[in-house]
């Protein structure tokens, strides 16, 4: 059996540190598959980036374990090397979106079994600014819980503290007037959310689009709520944006694109891939197509249609 190389980078402080009780059962399978793995913990902030950035290119796979923060780190420093290896992720965060998008298992032996038994795929990348993000970049309602809420609460109660946190924020819910120009049209208004995203899920809900998700079509799912002028109207669109059935609301707003440029009188605080990701007044986002070639399985597990959520939005 010839011997593949394989980088593991694992964070210790992500979900609840469940990882760390099977580390060695899923080690042992790796090198039972005929990997050669050498293991990296982060012990910190961007410690995942620059462990890809120093030491990726020398191995022929990279597996990453643990939350979308830490594999927008590892995603990020790939997209700067020249010589990518393999990506493989097991998912050990809070909410996993981008795992559950792409039928990645959050337990941790049945995600080594997958990524040994699994196929390469390439998925788009999305660029923001100067950086990458793997999912979903948002700003507005709700689009800063996931950083804001405690990770001792995370640990605690998972996606639970997610919900608690956002419902602490709807007595604070602002508007921003934007331009936002698309690849054939231009947006204006006054907005309480936006999200340009390359997934099924955010934050652990459905996305509410009647759009089929492709992970490598060239383009990513842009997400508007205008703003919200009756209050009792509110809690019909938090659902609707939580992926609740229900009838469309013209509030919403929906399209794709491979390129979006959002221009705010005031600065823009933005959440990437769950992360805080800085203050804009002008933001670029565009799609990398197929930019990354990540082990998944060969039958992703995508949501049945009968259980995806449709939403029907008017400009």
């Amino acid at each position: 059996m010839s011997i593949k190389s394989m980088l593991l980078i694992t964070n210790p402080t992500s979900g609840q540190g469940k990882f760390a009780g099977d580390f060695f059962n899923v080690a042992a399978l790796f090198v039972k598959n005929g990997f050669e793995v050498t293991v990296y913990p982060t012990s910190g902030p961007r410690h995942a980036y620059q462990i890809t950035l120093d030491r990726a290119s020398d191995f022929d796979y990279l597996v990453c374990c643990g939350g979308d923060g830490t594999l927008n780190e590892v995603i990020s420093a790939l997209m700067l090397l020249e010589r990518r290896p393999l990506l493989g992720h097991i998912p050990s965060g809070s909410s996993n979106d981008f795992a559950a998008t792409h039928g990645l298992l959050a337990d941790s032996l049945s995600g080594a079994q997958i990524f040994v038994e699994g196929k390469p795929t390439a998925i788009d990348i999305g660029a923001f600014q100067d950086g990458f993000f793997c999912y979903v970049a948002a700003f507005g309602l709700f689009s800063d819980v996931s950083y804001d809420t405690p990770q001792n609460q995370k640990n605690m109660l998972g996606h639970l503290a997610y919900v608690l946190q956002g419902v602490k924020k709807l007595a604070s819910i602002r508007y921003h007037r934007c331009r936002i120009e698309l690849d054939d049209e231009v947006i204006e208004g006054d907005f309480i959310f936006g999200m340009i995203a390359n997934s099924r899920s955010v934050g652990g809900f459905d996305l509410p689009l009647e759009i089929d998700v492709c992970l490598d079509d060239g383009v990513f799912e842009l997400v508007l709520l205008r703003r919200i002028h009756r209050l009792e109207k509110l809690a019909g669109v938090i659902a609707t944006l939580m992926g609740s059935k229900g009838p469309p609301d013209s509030s919403f707003i929906v399209r794709r694109a491979k390129r979006v440029r959002i221009t705010c009188e005031n600065e823009l605080s933005w959440s990437i891939d769950g992360e805080y990701g800085g203050d804009y007044k002008v933001t670029e986002i565009s799609v990398r197509h197929k930019a990354i070639e990540i082990i998944a399985p060969d039958t992703p597990g995508l949501p049945p249609k009968k259980r995806r959520r449709t939403l029907k939005p008017r400009a």
